[in-house]
């Protein structure tokens, strides 16, 4: 073969290597691209991509976003976001490792995003993120957990008097029954749980009831467990009354006390109404539950940001609301509750 013929044969090599390459450079793009497209489309954006277009984008931060009662913070954002051509995106969700509030706080501003909602974790940092958002005009609005020293815009939550008062009637239920020593679950960084707690105490105190705070290690849903754990165990200074103000307290809580053979012994007074905790009162494992409805917070939450994006100004606290959950009302609820969020 002459040279020419080898020339032209190379060539034509290594054209179809090129052809190929691009082909499958062009394919991997389209893949990507379909990935992307269905990721969006799962956090809630499918329908503003089909449109190519929406008003705001929001995000949404929380340290526990994969949370049962955060999915349903979501989901009433989501839903609210749909209704106002806004897009709500859950900041650090399905992640393969958590990161810290102060990192998903950094994400959300180089993002530059139109406006975040975010739970403080009363660290000093997380209130000077606060602000620099504010300062970069990202309006940012608390939710559960307020952050009066930051340049937040506005707060949505529930009353901890209220919240307190309505823990405090569930306690004296159990305490009436003869049952004398409560622990209340605390988180040192919360000041709304020290009003809540101070509530229930006013509400107990006397008729020789011992009621005691214990704070326990958040850091982790481990640490927090092994805490709630060894408040079981304690056979020293046993309780008899364990009080949780977060979901995640009372699941572990119950655990704890089905572990241990504590069932009857210890009465649980709990927080939210995921399945797990309707179905221990039921078994009068957990004695009662607080809720809010999370479709409402994370609704108020999406209208908070759009009054202000829309007027410049809007209303510094919105209230959520909260009611018990008990032997005599879980009938009435689980029938309100979707048939879908019942399995």
């Amino acid at each position: 073969m002459s040279r020419f013929a080898k020339s032209i044969k190379m060539n034509k090599v290594i054209m179809l290597a090129a052809f190929i390459s691009i082909s499958a450079g062009f394919l991997i793009i389209f893949i990507g691209m379909t990935l992307y497209k269905n990721r969006l489309s799962e956090l809630g954006a499918g329908d503003n991509l089909n449109y190519n277009t929406y008003k705001y984008h929001y995000a949404l931060i929380s340290e526990e976003g994969d949370a049962p009662f955060w999915e349903a913070i979501y989901e009433g954002a989501l839903d609210k976001g749909k209704e106002l051509d806004i897009y709500v995106e859950r900041i650090g969700s399905g992640l393969p490792s958590a990161y810290p509030l102060q990192d998903l706080m950094k994400m959300a501003i180089a993002s530059k995003v139109d406006g975040i909602i975010i739970e403080p974790n009363g660290e000093e940092e997380i209130i000077q993120l606060i602000n620099s958002a504010d300062e970069a005009g990202i309006p940012v609005i608390t939710v559960l957990n307020d952050e009066h020293n930051s340049k937040r815009k506005s707060f949505v939550g529930v009353n901890s008097y209220n919240q307190g008062q309505i823990y405090g009637k569930q306690v004296l239920e159990v305490t009436n029954e003869g049952k004398k020593k409560v622990t209340v679950l605390l988180n040192a960084d919360n000041a709304g749980m020290n009003v809540i707690y101070s509530n229930i105490s006013e509400m107990v105190s006397g008729n020789g009831v011992q009621i005691k705070p214990v704070n326990v290690n958040t850091q982790s849903t481990f640490s927090s467990e092994e805490d709630i754990r060894n408040i079981i165990k304690d056979t020293q200074n046993p309780t008899e009354v364990l009080v949780c103000l977060t979901a995640i307290d009372t699941r572990c809580a119950y655990q704890a006390v089905v572990d241990y053979n504590k069932v009857g012994v210890i009465d649980i007074i709990g927080y939210y109404d995921s399945d797990l905790i309707l179905s221990a009162i039921q078994k009068n494992i957990i004695h009662s539950t607080m809720t809010i409805d999370a479709n409402q917070m994370g609704a108020y939450c999406v209208e908070a940001l759009n009054e202000y994006m829309q007027n410049g100004q809007v209303s510094d606290y919105f209230s959520v609301d909260i009611y018990a959950i008990n032997d005599d009302n879980i009938m009435d609820f689980i029938k309100e509750k979707p048939e879908d969020e019942q399995h």
